[in-house]
This record gives structure tokens, C-alpha cells and sequence, in this order.
């Protein structure tokens, strides 16, 4: 008699999670299809997180453009290769009396106070050589497919072994007197030229451009100021800026050279005598909260660069992901990965394989960082549900997604991967669409 009651319980509770998966898929049809985004360009796969089990799918074997949720699946990767307890770390060293080398860890934290820090270990009464060994990272300021009209946004600076201030230049407008230009200050003394058409105003609106077929080094501002205004932009070419940056340290120690800086490779007999460290940790919080895309490429090469003991490639990074996949049993031979962070448009992945990952890492401590709501790109979104949910968003043109972990209202646990690839829709569209999915998961399922 038990048996057979055991055996109705276990009917009944199948054939009750079918029917609210039934009713979930019938609710989300109903949704998209009024939410005004092409339904053929929704990627949708929900799995049980227990069983691996789809629950809810729609074109999940598409081929899609995923955007930052990308981060999770080279992020992990990359920490099991660099380890939990690494350190970004930038040194220099002696190595004779007027010899000094500084070897670059690629830190993409870096500042230039540090850099101060580093140059204070120079003598200056017997400097005469400064060497740089920029070994760690390919010479290489991009990513494979980045486009190069992304080239003013600070979200997409360059990046390699030069990383120095996050690579971007901070600009200040001072307003003046009403109806005269501002002015335009560059603390940096990075050498740029200003076209200056910034009008002293009512309002606060300036736009920066350049135009790289005149010069690279000449920015065009207009708009209006009426009070301080700083603004950003990306470091159009990294070893000048931080070669500049390091004579003006060298300077302010009294120390001139009559040469110019030479690369050279640290030797084994090079004595140690500073260095700069940040956490591994600091990334990883960095990474999946705020989506740094500067901080995931370099972490990514970095990882490449140490397991194959060679430079930090592309190459070497997405190898390192391939391996991890064989390792795990993740079949990735349909998906395409070109960088570490999703900014490409040459990436292609589906949501069946995103959920395949999180199903296969669910108990990994490096995805308990991901943020929830009220943190990070989920700062405002989803609240009502925030402590149930945790989740990496993505953003490009066209293109908006997110992944992660949700618990629901009925405490069951699921993987989640929504990918949006719309021109026709605006942002506010597709991720007002994902939150709906995703509050209509966590209340029927």
C-alpha cells in the first residue's frame, strides 16, 4: 500500500510541475507575442537546476549574439587557470647601479600613483636606463570584431600590457562668462589638440568626438557648460600615455634620461625591489557586477598566457575556455567565442549551451558573486525579487540578454538564459520583456 501511494505521490507531483510548465509556456507565448520584439529573435532556455532538464525552450539552439552574459563562461575558465589567490602585479627592479626595469603585469587597476610608487625606487643621483618588459600580453589593442567606431566609448577602451588610469583620459570644461567658450583643462599632459566649440550656458551638454582620419589626437567638443564638467576618453594609444606618465614620475624625482625608454625581458639576476599588487578577487566582483570589459579581456589573456606559458593572446585565452568545456563535458562545437567579454558581434552562442554551463557550475563559489538585484547592471531592476535571483546582464546594439540562477516563489531552483537579438526593438523593450519572463518564472514555476 505504500508502494503504491509513494507511486501516486510521484504521479501526481509530475504531472502538476507539467501542467505549470504548460501553463508557464502557454503565459510566455502569450507575452512575447504582445511585447512588440520579433519572436525569432528570442532566445529563450529555462533548466531545472537539479536535473538539467529543460522546463521552458524557445529557439534555444539558435545561434545568437550573447553579449556580456559571455563573461561567465570565460571568467570561470580563466580563474581555475590563474587561481582564486592571484594577484595582478606590476615590479621593478635594479639591475645595476644605473639600470632600472620595470616589469608590466598588465593590472588593469594600475594608476599613476603607482607608478610614482615605482619610480621612488630609482636612485636618482645614478639613473641612467630605464627598461620595460611588456612580454605579459600581445601587442594587440582590441579584440577580435570590436568596431571600430566604438572607439570614443569608455566602456571599450583599448587594452594590453600598458594598462595604466582604467586607459582612459580625464578631461575638466570650466565654464567662463556667459556666451564665451569654456575652458578645456587635460591634468594628463597627454598631448591633445581641441577643437573647442563648448559655449558657456544654462545647461550642462558636451559631446566629444574624433576624427582619426585628420588626427588622433584631435578632439572636437561642442555643446554647452554652466557649471565643471569631467569627462572621460579612451586613451587612443596606451604606451605613449604610459610612457608619459612615467617620465613625469621620473621627473618629479629629479631623474631626466637621455634616452628614451627600452624594452628589454627582466633577467634572472634582476634584484627585486617594489611591487603593485590587486587581487584576482577585485575582478571577479568587477567583472560580473559591473561588466568591466577592459578588466575580463586581460583576465582572460592572463589566464592563456600562464597555462600555456606563452604571451597573453586571444588565441591562448579561448583555448583555455575549449579545455575547460572538454573537461566539463560541455559539447561547444556549435558556438563561436572571439574575445573575453562578448563585445564582439563575431561571438555566437545559444542559450541551450549557457544553461548547459550554469547547470554544470551551479555549485561553483565564483558564480555565488553574481550580483543580484539592486547591484551592479541590476542596480534597478527585478528588486521585488532580489534575493532570489542572481544574474549577469548583457547590453550591446541590437542586442540584450541575461543569465543566471533564479529560486522561485515555490523554492525550486533554475538556470536561466534569455537572449534578445532585435534591431527593430529598443533596449527598454527587450529588458523590460526579459524582466517580465523572469517574474512570471519565479511566480508560476
Amino acid at each position: 500500500m505504500k508502494k503504491i501511494f509513494a507511486i501516486f505521490i510521484s504521479l501526481f507531483i509530475l504531472t502538476t510541475n507539467f501542467s505549470l510548465a504548460k501553463g508557464v509556456k502557454r503565459d510566455f507565448s502569450s507575452v512575447i507575442n504582445e511585447s512588440g520584439v520579433e519572436k525569432n529573435s528570442i532566445s529563450v532556455s529555462i533548466k531545472d537546476l537539479n536535473t538539467g532538464k529543460a522546463v521552458y525552450e524557445l529557439n534555444e539552439k539558435l545561434l545568437m549574439h550573447p553579449g556580456s552574459i559571455q563573461k561567465i563562461l570565460t571568467l570561470i575558465p580563466a580563474i581555475e587557470v590563474l587561481g582564486e589567490d592571484y594577484e595582478f602585479s606590476t615590479e621593478i627592479y635594479k639591475r645595476d647601479n644605473n639600470t632600472y626595469l620595470i616589469k608590466l603585469g598588465a593590472d588593469p587597476y594600475l594608476t599613476s600613483s603607482d607608478l610614482a610608487k615605482l619610480a621612488g625606487q630609482m636612485n636618482f643621483e645614478t639613473t641612467k636606463k630605464v627598461l620595460i618588459d611588456d612580454s605579459i600580453l600581445e601587442k594587440k589593442d582590441w579584440g577580435e570584431g570590436w568596431q571600430w567606431d566604438d572607439d570614443m566609448n569608455v566602456l571599450m577602451p583599448r587594452f594590453n600590457s600598458y594598462n595604466l588610469d582604467r586607459n582612459l583620459i580625464r578631461l575638466t570644461i570650466m565654464p567662463t562668462t556667459k556666451g564665451n567658450l569654456a575652458t578645456i583643462i587635460n591634468p594628463s599632459k597627454y598631448p591633445l589638440v581641441f577643437l573647442n566649440n563648448v559655449v558657456t550656458s544654462d545647461k550642462n551638454n558636451v559631446k566629444v568626438t574624433r576624427d582619426n582620419s585628420i588626427s588622433t589626437n584631435t578632439l572636437t567638443l561642442e555643446g554647452s557648460v554652466n557649471k565643471p564638467v569631467v569627462i572621460s576618453i579612451p586613451t587612443n594609444n596606451l604606451k605613449r600615455y604610459f610612457d608619459i606618465k612615467l617620465m613625469n614620475a621620473l621627473a618629479d624625482k629629479k631623474i631626466y634620461l637621455k634616452q628614451n625608454f627600452i624594452v628589454d625581458k627582466k633577467s634572472p639576476n634582476d634584484e627585486e625591489l617594489e611591487k603593485i599588487t590587486h587581487p584576482i578577487s577585485q575582478a571577479i566582483d568587477d567583472i560580473l557586477k559591473n561588466s568591466n570589459n577592459l578588466v575580463s579581456e586581460t583576465t582572460v589573456k592572463l589566464a592563456g598566457g600562464k597555462k600555456y606559458e606563452d604571451k597573453g593572446t586571444d588565441i591562448n585565452g579561448i583555448k583555455v575556455f575549449n579545455s575547460y568545456c572538454e573537461k566539463m563535458g560541455l559539447d561547444n562545437s556549435r558556438i563561436r567565442i572571439v574575445d573575453g567579454s562578448g563585445v564582439s558581434k563575431n561571438n555566437l552562442i545559444t542559450s541551450d549551451f549557457v544553461t548547459d554551463f550554469l547547470v554544470k557550475n551551479k555549485d561553483n563559489q565564483i558564480l555565488e558573486k553574481l550580483p543580484s538585484p539592486g547591484e551592479g547592471t541590476l542596480t534597478h531592476r527585478m528588486l521585488p525579487i532580489k534575493d532570489n535571483l542572481k544574474a549577469k546582464t548583457g547590453t550591446l546594439s541590437d542586442i540584450s540578454s541575461i543569465a543566471g540562477f533564479l529560486t522561485t516563489k515555490n523554492n525550486n531552483k533554475y538556470a536561466f538564459c534569455i537572449i534578445i537579438n532585435d534591431p527593430s526593438a529598443t533596449s527598454s523593450d527587450m529588458k523590460s520583456l526579459e524582466d517580465y519572463l523572469i517574474r512570471e518564472l519565479y511566480l508560476k514555476l
